[in-house]
């Protein structure tokens, strides 16, 4: 059932929000990543600017600007996508960077399981919000992004096909989705603050 709590906090006149639609993390692999965010740290080049472990998620779709009116409607829309796909799971598999591992601008780690389930998930969910936000030409690629890269630093500048060698092994743990979550992202000069709006839980 879906977290109904969406109203305009207090204070906060905007007449939209930047949404997105994500799977989360869960804790015990979130602690997993500190440790080896951590040690990749050590191995990698400087200029990366690495994604908080609490913020880590694999977004789904994402939306931009949407009327805060139309939250509710869309978390109707979003519950009757995740209504007949049952839980699944995933697993970390491998790194890449985004374009490319020469003249990187994105690290990310992809997803390996139950990923024929997760592609229809994300497929309903196009289908079902099609009403709002923005149209992505693009192929859909699961992944998490890890970290960004900073224009003009070391890790700019020297790629990052050498070093991702070096680097610790990918958590490997599973985990169960069940959740699919509608998240409200603010931008801030420190990061982007991501705010939850709603649960949809999936049903066999």
């Amino acid at each position: 059932m879906a977290n109904s709590d969406t109203a305009l906090p207090a204070g906060d006149f905007v007449t939209a929000w930047r949404l997105f639609i994500a799977l989360s993390v869960p804790e015990p692999l979130q602690r997993d990543w500190h440790r080896w965010q951590q040690s990749a740290q050590r191995r990698l080049p400087e200029g990366l600017r690495w994604t908080p472990v609490h913020q880590l998620h694999l977004t789904l779709r994402f939306l931009g600007d949407v009327a805060c009116e139309e939250v509710s409607r869309l978390t109707e829309a979003l519950q009757r996508a995740c209504a007949s796909v049952p839980p699944f799971t995933l697993a970390f598999q491998n790194l890449g960077c985004f374009p490319s591992l020469e003249r990187p601008r994105v690290l990310w780690a992809g997803l390996g399981g139950e990923v024929t389930r997760l592609s229809t998930l994300q497929q309903r969910i196009q289908a079902e919000t099609r009403p709002w936000g923005q149209t992505e030409d693009r192929p859909f690629v699961a992944h998490l992004t890890l970290a960004r890269v900073r224009e003009g630093s070391p890790a700019a500048r020297q790629g990052l096909a050498k070093h991702l060698v070096r680097l610790p092994s990918l958590p490997r743990a599973s985990w169960s989705v069940d959740v699919v979550i509608l998240y409200r992202s603010q931008l801030q000069p420190g990061g982007a603050i991501h705010t939850e709006l709603s649960r949809c839980a999936l049903r066999a």
